[in-house]
């Protein structure tokens, strides 16, 4: 238990404790705009390939977000239709307002390097990885910051989606992976042994940049496609993750997608055909390298202790004896140390009620409190 929740659960020990005091709504508070303090902006990263026949419905969606601090940069994966040229004639177009930009890449990379090479040259502190086919609703982006500098400090928030057709049709009123159920909900203390999906898409996600520039492999190491299964896991493991309840977006299922190309056949979760699905230990094992490989890099997160115990989230406990014999700067303790830190864990995330785990965190006032 961490110092924050002990002095939750003694400040909630009494019925006669006053409510505690409910912080403005940093997106309403008008000191901040006498101070000139900005709005975050949030990049959008738009990943393509092959999808003319959706990217101008998309990028449109993108135009008429409420929240005004953003930009656009499109990525395209050397689609071999007209995507490019769709894309290219919409950003020089009036409707664009200057706002979007067209990368062209010399080679297909797959759905991480179209994704990286936009981080590249992004402005925002804040990043979408919204795929092509995918629309926003207009208040995607206010809801995703009001969550974010309002309701809980996390990696990441994702919200709920409509599944749409090829046509546009809505087909389903919610997404089923994701596991909100009316609530926000601060997502946490999780580990990555097995895996498990909360989530909506990564369109129904906003990211901390910070986040995701710390967790992007730097070896080599790439997924051509599901890159969001990584990005998410690993960004949620560094530091949580608030499922939004509302729906501010339509993911496309369309047949085509590169994983979620099944049906929406009823209630029967099968987004698509787990056998194109990279294996889970690959993901976690990625994870894993790239944090003993970037030690100097986590240690001033998590200091010593902390990094070992980020590690064990990771590591099967099988898995061990050869870490601790080829990483004694990370693990300059004797080995059995490190599975009786391991056994104290999996039993402490037992012992963990789902409650704790999923915790439901007050939605924000509807109105300013402060600053008025």
């Amino acid at each position: 238990m961490s110092i924050h929740d002990l002095i939750a659960r003694r400040a909630g020990a009494t019925a006669a404790s006053p409510a505690p005091e409910q912080l403005p709504q940093a997106l309403l508070d008008s000191r901040l705009d006498r101070a000139r303090m900005l709005k975050p902006r949030v990049s959008f990263v738009v990943t393509s390939y092959n999808y003319e026949a959706y990217i101008v419905e998309c990028l449109r969606s993108v135009t008429r977000q409420t929240y005004e601090n953003w930009e656009c940069i499109v990525v395209d994966d050397v689609s071999t239709d007209a995507t490019a040229e769709r894309v290219r004639e919409f950003v020089e177009s009036p409707e664009a307002a200057g706002r979007f930009r067209l990368i062209e890449r010399s080679e297909n990379g797959g759905q991480m390097e179209a994704f990286r090479d936009g981080l590249a040259v992004a402005t925002g502190s804040f990043v979408c990885m919204l795929d092509a086919d995918d629309v926003l609703l207009e208040d995607f982006l206010e809801a995703h910051m009001r969550a974010h500098l309002s309701v809980a400090t996390v990696a990441f928030t994702s919200s709920n989606q409509y599944q749409i057709n090829g046509a546009g049709e809505i087909i389903g009123g919610q997404h089923m992976d994701h596991q909100a159920k009316g609530h926000y909900r601060h997502v946490r203390k999780t580990s990555f042994q097995t895996g498990f999906w909360i989530w909506a898409t990564s369109s129904s996600m906003v990211f901390r940049r910070s986040t995701v520039e710390l967790i992007l492999p730097r070896d080599g190491t790439t997924f051509r496609i599901c890159a969001d299964y990584y990005i998410a896991h690993f960004c949620h493991l560094i530091g949580d993750s608030l499922l939004v309840p509302t729906i501010h977006g339509c993911y496309r299922r369309h047949g085509g997608n590169n994983f979620g190309s099944n049906p929406v056949l009823g209630n029967i979760n099968s987004v698509g055909n787990l056998d194109k699905h990279p294996p889970h230990d690959l993901f976690r094992w990625t994870m894993i390298n790239h944090v003993l490989s970037n030690y100097d890099v986590f240690y001033p997160i998590f200091m010593g202790k902390g990094l070992v115990q980020f590690l064990l989230r990771l590591a099967k406990p099988g898995e061990l004896p050869a870490l601790v014999a080829a990483h004694p700067r990370v693990f300059p303790r004797s080995l059995g140390h490190y599975l009786w830190l391991a056994a104290k864990q999996w039993w402490a995330k037992r012992a963990t009620p789902v409650s704790e785990k999923f915790k439901i965190i007050p939605a924000p006032a509807a109105t300013p409190e402060k600053g008025e």
